[in-house]
């Protein structure tokens, strides 16, 4: 369940679907027009933003809008990784391809905070296809940072 309240307006333009007893999909067919950069396949839609309420370890809610519409870095986005059963996927699939060092740093990534004084270890690692055959996937470890960049732009280093 999200921590947003609906609106009663907003309900009536929206469709609930339960994939799992654990997923739950709302869809809001509010008519929107694209402003922004990035276009659809012919026979896909393409993820321009994703909207997450955190539960962060003190149990409060910290809502993150996640852009790909931006300079952040995070275009050509392939995959969001939530849990460990994700990350052990990603390893051994780094592993494969692109070899045990890469697949190491994923999962010390994962297992460690970035900085010390970081209240938390990443809460979801954000994997971007390559944008030249044979390059490494860029991999960032995301949200577990005590300071935030507050609004500048700047671009995330990848963890591999």
């Amino acid at each position: 369940m999200s921590a947003l309240k609906k609106s009663p307006t907003t309900e009536l333009n929206t469709e609930k679907r339960c994939i799992t007893k654990d997923i739950n999909l709302v869809y809001d067919f509010t008519e929107k027009p694209n402003r922004t950069q990035l276009k659809a396949h012919s026979d896909r839609a393409v993820i321009s933003k994703l909207r997450a309420d955190l539960v962060l370890p003190n149990n409060k809610i910290l809502t993150v809008d996640i852009d790909f519409d931006s300079a952040s870095g995070y275009h050509n986005n392939t995959m969001l990784v939530m849990d460990d059963f994700g990350v052990e996927m990603l390893v051994t699939a780094f592993a494969v391809k692109y070899g045990q060092p890469f697949a190491d740093n994923i999962k010390k990534a994962w297992a460690e905070k970035k900085h010390q004084d970081d209240p938390r270890k990443p809460t979801y690692l954000l994997v971007q296809k390559p944008i030249t055959d044979g390059d490494v996937p860029m991999v960032f470890a995301v949200c577990g940072d005590k300071v935030h960049d507050d609004g500048k732009k700047i671009t995330p280093e990848s963890i591999v």
